[in-house]
């Protein structure tokens, strides 16, 4: 399995983790993180990766960028848009999303093997305070089998109800972000147990001697008008099919 793969599959239970309030404010909103990525290859630490992400909110339309990639959901247009700016492409998926449509053989194949083979989450008492922000502690333990070997995940998170954000109707715009992995669709119970909006999440994963964590936290939460261009397509890229797995 590819760093490619696990990167898709810890994207998208990460996602779960912010569809956790009741309502979204009115307002635009422009939401910054930073993601620490640190990874040991049999023994050797190699250097650490340090992104930063955005996320911009507008009724029915929401962008997320980290690093060269960004994802656009156009709920007034029933389109994802995929983006990959170092190529300079992109993929369209419309909604709702049909996996047996949208999915390349390629694609079906590795989904065909991967396999979500337990999960839990456990409320923890312990709170602290992030970046101004009074944060409770959630452990989150996924196991991911693969042609028989199991892939142990552990995440951390800690979450914050006083953030002046509610996420009610945010769900509509994560969900069809969500819709592209089948993984995904068997945790949705499971991550509706935690509350508040995600601060800080630690994860870590193990995969045949490589040893992967990431550390992505929010930094700032902006309330602002959004220009309607920041959820366009850029112009001249090229469009591709869409595969998850590439």
């Amino acid at each position: 399995m590819s760093k490619k793969n696990i990167t898709f599959v810890i994207a998208s239970l990460f996602a779960f983790s912010i569809l956790l309030s009741p309502n979204l404010a009115e307002a635009d909103l422009l939401i910054k993180k930073n993601k620490l990525t640190e990874s040991t290859v049999m023994g050797q630490i190699q250097p650490a990766k340090v992104e930063e992400g955005k996320t911009w909110i507008a009724k029915n339309k929401m962008r997320e960028d980290i690093a060269e990639s960004s994802i656009i959901v156009r709920l007034d247009l029933n389109k994802i848009y995929t983006i990959d700016h170092s190529k300079k492409t992109y993929s369209e998926i419309n909604l709702p999303v049909e996996i047996d449509k949208v999915f390349p053989p390629e694609a079906k194949q590795m989904m065909e093997v991967m396999q979500i083979k337990s999960s839990s989450i456990k409320e923890t008492a312990e709170t602290q305070t992030i970046r101004g922000w009074l944060c409770q502690k959630f452990l989150v333990e996924v196991e991911i089998s693969m042609m028989e070997m199991n892939l142990p995940m552990k995440m951390e998170i800690w979450t914050s109800r006083g953030l002046g954000i509610d996420l009610n109707a945010y769900k509509k715009l994560s969900g069809a972000i969500l819709s592209l992995n089948p993984f995904t669709k068997n945790l949705s119970e499971e991550f509706e147990k935690i509350e508040g909006y995600p601060v800080l999440t630690i994860s870590s994963m193990n995969m045949m001697g490589t040893e992967t964590k990431e550390r992505e936290e929010v930094v700032s939460i902006e309330k602002k008008d959004i220009p309607a261009k920041t959820f366009n397509l850029p112009k001249g890229y090229e469009k591709i099919p869409y595969n998850p797995f590439e």
